[in-house]
């Protein structure tokens, strides 16, 4: 005896479930991989330790966003995913920071560090409304760009920014069969150099050695 209509619900709930493996491509990733990925937020204590704790976020949590981020701006090429990951976790000594804390520039943050200039286009896209209110108050003051950039730091938009600079700032990255691809080390360098403007160091390569080996 045949169950369309069951098989049809069951096929529908396998396809919004996140993937607990990671492949060529991948519709969300698992609190498992991210564990691998970033072992120091693994607990949901880790973030006790740390000078700042409020703005700190533990795996569990993470993961929620990033996979929200995942579905909200279509990134769904593995490599693309790990490039973003260990971009952020440098950016944030995983996970610890929302802001800029050294040297301090006024506006600068979210998980991925997005300078002033990126925050305010990110803020406007999202927070329209908000955005305009906390402009209309004076010129780009330090006061200003970082009520802009308060708008931004809640879990979802912390860690969609990264999400959102591959998709909308560097685009030639996204679903570019030969950007970002899957475990290509050189791939990732190109990015942040090239397409983020950042500077390379030997750190970033083995935050990014560590979170592909946890999507293998």
């Amino acid at each position: 005896m045949k169950f369309p209509t069951l098989t049809l619900v069951l096929i529908g709930l396998a396809s919004s479930m996140p993937c607990t493996r990671a492949g060529a491509n991948a519709q969300g990733i698992s609190l498992s991989q991210l564990n691998a990925a970033i072992p120091s937020r693994a607990s949901d204590s880790s973030c006790a330790s740390v000078s700042t704790p409020s703005e700190c976020t533990p795996n569990s949590r993470a993961v929620v966003a990033i996979n929200n981020a995942i579905s909200k701006y279509g990134v769904t090429s593995t490599g693309e995913i790990v490039a973003l990951i260990s971009l952020m976790a440098y950016e944030s000594a995983d996970w610890q920071y929302n802001v800029n804390h050294y040297p301090g520039r006024p506006g600068q943050g979210t998980k991925a560090m997005l300078m002033y200039n990126f925050i305010e286009k990110y803020a406007q896209q999202l927070h329209p409304s908000d955005s305009t209110r906390v402009l209309a108050a004076g010129d780009a003051s330090d006061s200003v760009k970082n009520s802009l950039r308060e708008l931004v730091l809640n879990d979802d938009d912390t860690f969609g920014a990264a999400f959102w600079y591959l998709t909308s700032q560097a685009a030639a990255y996204h679903n570019n069969a030969g950007k970002l691809r899957a475990g290509n080390a050189d791939d990732f360098k190109d990015y942040i150099v090239n397409g983020v403007g950042a500077g390379w160091d030997d750190q970033r390569m083995q935050i990014w050695n560590t979170v592909n080996g946890a999507f293998r």
